[in-house]
């Protein structure tokens, strides 16, 4: 059996996080193994959890999505960072590319959001 693919999920609204969670416990193949409100605390998550995939919004309060993607790549050059917004203008997905984010997701295609984790693993 293949291990399951293993996600941080890191967003400011208690709501979305849930319903993140809800939607991938439907997949045996991905298993959300802790969550964050804030960038500042995806380190050290990250350093507990060795994640495969983390799932960061971009627009949060603190240090934000961006600044947090790049501290992270900077820490961890491995790291596989889905970036995740409501936002679907080009220049926040350059931005989020150029942070080090791997993969870029936005509210209105969340349904593509299982392939995404499942290709950033391979």
């Amino acid at each position: 059996m293949i291990a399951p693919i293993r996600i941080i999920l890191v967003d400011d609204h208690a709501i979305v996080r849930a319903g993140f969670r809800m939607l991938l416990a439907t997949e045996d193949s991905i298993d959300v193994v802790a969550e964050a409100e804030r960038g500042e605390a995806v380190w050290p998550l990250y350093q507990e959890y060795h994640p495969d995939v983390v799932v960061m919004d971009l627009s949060m309060p603190g240090l934000g999505g961006l600044e947090s993607i790049r501290r992270l790549c900077l820490k961890e050059a491995n790291a596989k960072i889905l970036a995740f917004s409501v936002h679907d203008e080009k220049v926040y997905v350059n931005r989020a590319m150029t942070a080090g984010a791997k993969g870029y997701i936005c509210f209105t295609t969340v349904h593509f959001f299982q392939s995404y984790c499942y290709f950033l693993t391979v």
